[in-house]
């Protein structure tokens, strides 16, 4: 990275290929970035993220649960069949809406439960069971912003985490048995008590909304921002991160987004006010969606960390949805994120930004891989 402002020269190089997939933490998790930059369409082709949880469902010797919404990607409907037809307990929750009023999705969840496995839907209208995550054997989980479409995987821009870690892989249960065995959904759930563990010197925060107050965590994460905030999102309603971000920005810190050009046409997107006070933020323009819900706060700093997970930064999102959003405290992985962002953000021309950079200061983009 190199960055020059007027009156100083600092200079940092990270090594040299962005690779899609970081393993951090002795391997008890690894990062996936969709890398559709080029993509003009989906593609039947398998993506490195989709291979990974293939591979997951292919080794369950147990149990799968999956918290689904999008749901037509035919490699992941048959690797959840071949899973059940070799006698590992497959559950499913989903969204009643997505199940049976989408013509996209409803052949893909009519497959599953015409082979026997098990599906409970939120049965709730208003609000929409939008997680996306997967338990394996109790012990591994699959988790991020990717719906299991074609779309998701192939044209659009996510990321996802695989966490081999059996402390996480219950708190994940523990939510997924609420709405499977329970039917409690939205508002009906039990609010969790554990929110953070300790995986091989990595601090997790978990939140599952909408009864863990995920947007007040991620509100205090701002707030405690010194240097530096870049963030990729498809939907940023939330007034009160809308102004908490700007008054970091009023503060010194630097703010950066790539924001979704579907996203932020929301009536009640925040994009404009962001935009108004001067913060550099690149509306994309490609034939994808920018469907990352993450945030990489201080990633040279003395705490980096990553906030991510399914939920869309709304009322909708933290009130009432169920969503999961996690806190990664990690160098680490706070690079990873960070350099799949400025792949990102210097892809995007620069008419595509509300604000140019700072003239006195910009950054010079090397890409890397942390191994």
């Amino acid at each position: 990275i190199m960055r020059i402002g007027a009156s100083c020269l600092m200079v940092g190089l990270l090594a040299v290929v962005l690779a899609p997939r970081l393993n951090a933490s002795a391997n008890s998790f690894v990062l996936y970035f969709t890398h559709n930059l080029a993509a003009t369409g989906t593609s039947p082709d398998t993506t490195e993220m989709e291979q990974a949880l293939i591979d997951l469902l292919d080794s369950a010797q147990v149990s799968v649960d999956a918290a689904i919404y999008g749901f037509n990607r035919a490699s992941i409907r048959d690797a959840l069949l071949a899973a059940h037809q070799r006698g590992v307990a497959v559950r499913i929750v989903t969204d009643d809406e997505a199940r049976y009023s989408s013509s996209t999705y409803v052949p893909y969840y009519a497959a599953l439960a015409a082979a026997g496995i098990s599906i409970v839907d939120d049965s709730r209208p208003g609000s929409l069971m939008h997680n996306k995550f997967f338990i394996i054997d109790g012990t591994v989980v699959w988790t991020g912003s990717a719906n299991m479409t074609d779309g998701d995987f192939t044209l659009n821009h996510n990321n996802t985490a695989v966490f081999t870690s059996p402390a996480l892989a219950g708190l994940y249960t523990t939510e997924f048995e609420q709405m499977f065995v329970d039917h409690r959904f939205s508002t009906a759930k039990l609010p969790q008590t554990i929110h953070t563990i300790t995986d091989d010197g990595v601090q997790i925060e978990l939140y599952f909304s909408p009864k863990n107050n995920a947007g007040d965590a991620m509100l205090e994460e701002v707030a405690a921002a010194t240097d530096t905030i870049y963030f990729s999102i498809y939907f940023l309603t939330d007034d009160h991160l809308r102004d908490a971000l700007i008054a970091r920005a009023a503060d010194g810190v630097v703010v950066r987004g790539v924001w979704d050009r579907l996203g932020a046409s929301n009536a009640y997107s925040d994009d404009e006010a962001l935009c108004q006070v001067g913060m550099p933020i690149k509306f994309e323009n490609l034939p994808g969606l920018m469907h990352n819900k993450y945030m990489v706060i201080d990633p040279n700093g003395p705490d980096p960390r990553v906030i991510t997970g399914s939920m869309n930064w709304s009322a909708a999102g933290d009130e009432s949805n169920d969503e999961n959003l996690l806190i990664l405290h990690s160098a680490a992985e706070a690079q990873a994120y960070y350099q799949s962002f400025m792949e990102i953000y210097n892809a995007l021309p620069a008419e595509t930004s509300c604000n140019p950079d700072p003239g006195s200061e910009y950054w010079l983009y090397v890409p890397f891989v942390i191994r």
